[in-house]
């Protein structure tokens, strides 16, 4: 039982500290979901050539329409660029210099997600960016 309760207080924190980070932290500037209580963490980096993608919801095809999917960087830049994926799910933002950038998706009612991502021109010309947005809880 002491395990349990453990758990149960660290997963009602932890919205708090997501929340905390918005203002200074890691997250600082993205665009916070009104919903938004998870957040996922990729642990590999995305490397594209461009950034360009989809967005979907977690175990389906069904492209999302609506999520902001934002960039920060590149490297300690606080620059951050956004786009917005249409009715299947597809974003795209034009000239990106290459660099690792921070990327978060944001949509109201599902979980962010949050990585980095890589542009590079030795990347291969096809890959694109995939993200599956569990919903929220």
């Amino acid at each position: 039982m002491p395990k349990f309760l453990a758990l149960l207080a660290l997963l009602l924190t932890l919205p708090c500290f997501a929340q905390d980070r918005f203002p200074s932290g890691e997250l600082k500037g993205f665009k916070e979901s009104s919903t938004e209580h998870i957040i996922n963490y990729l642990d590999k980096p995305i490397i594209v050539s461009a950034v360009r993608g989809t967005v979907t919801l977690r175990g389906h095809e069904v492209g999302l329409e609506g999520v902001i999917f934002e960039i920060r960087g590149p490297g300690s830049s606080e620059r951050i660029i956004a786009a917005k994926s249409d009715n299947k799910g597809h974003f795209e933002i034009s000239h990106v210099r290459e660099g690792a950038y921070t990327f978060k998706a944001t949509k109201n009612g599902f979980q962010s997600v949050v990585g980095t991502l890589t542009v590079s021109k030795k990347a291969d010309r096809q890959s694109t960016v995939t993200i599956e947005m569990p919903l929220g809880v």
